[in-house]
């Protein structure tokens, strides 16, 4: 059922705020963020980044996804999602438990060829897809891993499997069931060991950060990358287009969480980095363990960061230079159109935003549905019309306001 209309991340916040007994500017001060700011976001009238959601929840001690109202049950029942989470709970908890007698499992050439496909639907943000498919995948590779010896099949095996879990995090962390997507990276850590991988730790410890960054803990976000950055040195080529990919994901993953502590220079340097990474590879590679990084990627970054900074301006600017190839990861597209969205709305160019936030759901639907930052634009959009255009209010109605 919809949303009441002051059902938003800026009601909640009002909420949990007096609740501790705290005034605006209190709140201001532990998030260190300006009244103003606080103020906008309370009323409705300015969407609430993940930046500052991140710190008023710290300061709150509250858990972001209750600030957010995740997840969005209500809709997840509309797409038939629901179904889909005790079954991935169940092949989540099913990891130690050895082989199971009632499954068959396929060569391993066949099963790797299905975990590829459901890579790719993880990277187009398709949730009925990957969720419908992801428990029996999980479950027959547990069995195949168990009857394999040590060797290179088991290594193998591991490593499809470290991906399964992969999925299970990104289809769990989209949908806001975070403490799921936090199981499903652990699990990805233990498969990762078994493969003897470094590049898939690696990735799984940029998941990791961007967990942390929830929590608006960019110190100890920054030094899980650190760590990661670590993990790719030890690989058998470091300089190898597959060891380059994730190295350069790793400095646009320092350069977000960076910008987010609003460390303009450090953000700079951290781009410098992943722009010469993405000369050194010179074009995208959207499939080098699903890292999705090139010189697209960098020019989205750039604007990414400029617009978490504050800087939106440069941030336009920097929009004109980007142009996202056919085959580019629809969530990145998706993301992008929704940063700018955010960028425009809080410049009071609500007709550019709104194109945005059309452009978002073009790209990636489902993504775009059950994204915070796309309900909150929207939401900020329809308080501030004097008159809901039927387009906007469409938009409102289908993520569920």
């Amino acid at each position: 059922m919809p949303h009441h209309a002051d059902d938003h991340t800026g009601a909640r916040i009002a909420d949990y705020r007096k609740l501790r007994h705290l005034t605006q500017a209190g709140l201001a001060q532990r998030a260190f963020v300006s009244r103003g700011t606080i103020a906008k976001i309370e009323a409705g009238l300015s969407p609430a980044s993940p930046a500052v959601v991140a710190a008023v929840a710290r300061a709150l001690e509250v858990d972001v996804a209750v600030l957010n109202g995740q997840p969005y049950l209500a809709e997840m029942r509309q797409d038939q999602l629901d179904r889909m989470i005790a079954p991935l709970t169940h092949a989540l908890d099913r990891y130690d438990l050895g082989p199971d007698p009632s499954i068959r499992p396929r060569p391993l050439r066949q099963v790797s060829a299905e975990v590829d496909e459901l890579c790719k639907a993880a990277c187009a943000t398709e949730y009925t897809r990957t969720g419908d498919r992801l428990p029996a995948l999980l479950s027959e590779l547990t069995t195949l891993i168990s009857g394999l010896p040590d060797g290179e099949d088991r290594r193998r095996a591991a490593a499809q499997l470290a991906w399964c879990y992969w999925v299970a995090y990104e289809f769990a962390y989209r949908l806001g069931l975070h403490h799921l997507a936090t199981i499903a990276l652990e699990r990805m850590g233990f498969m990762g060991e078994q493969a003897q991988d470094p590049l898939i730790l690696a990735i799984r410890l940029q998941r990791r950060s961007s967990m942390l960054l929830r929590h608006s803990d960019s110190p100890m976000a920054l030094r899980v990358l650190d760590r990661a950055h670590q993990l790719v040195a030890q690989h058998d080529a470091p300089r190898s287009v597959p060891a380059l990919a994730v190295s350069g994901s790793l400095h646009l993953a320092g350069a977000i969480a960076t910008a987010q502590a609003k460390n303009a220079e450090d953000v700079k340097e951290r781009m410098k980095e992943a722009r010469r990474v993405a000369e050194r590879i010179g074009r995208d590679v959207p499939r080098e363990y699903w890292a999705s990084f090139g010189p697209t990627s960098v020019a989205h970054f750039d604007v990414a960061t400029a617009v978490e900074l504050g800087q939106l301006g440069e941030a336009m600017k920097l929009a004109r230079k980007v142009r996202f190839p056919a085959d580019h990861p629809r969530m990145r597209v998706g993301r992008y159109h929704m940063e700018l969205a955010r960028a425009y709305s809080q410049m009071g160019r609500s007709e550019a935003a709104q194109k945005e936030l059309f452009r978002a759901r073009e790209a990636a639907p489902q993504q775009a549905r059950y994204h915070p930052l796309m309900r909150e634009t929207v939401g900020v959009l329809v308080r501030r019309s004097r008159a809901v255009p039927g387009t906007l209010a469409s938009l409102a109605a289908w993520v569920g306001m």
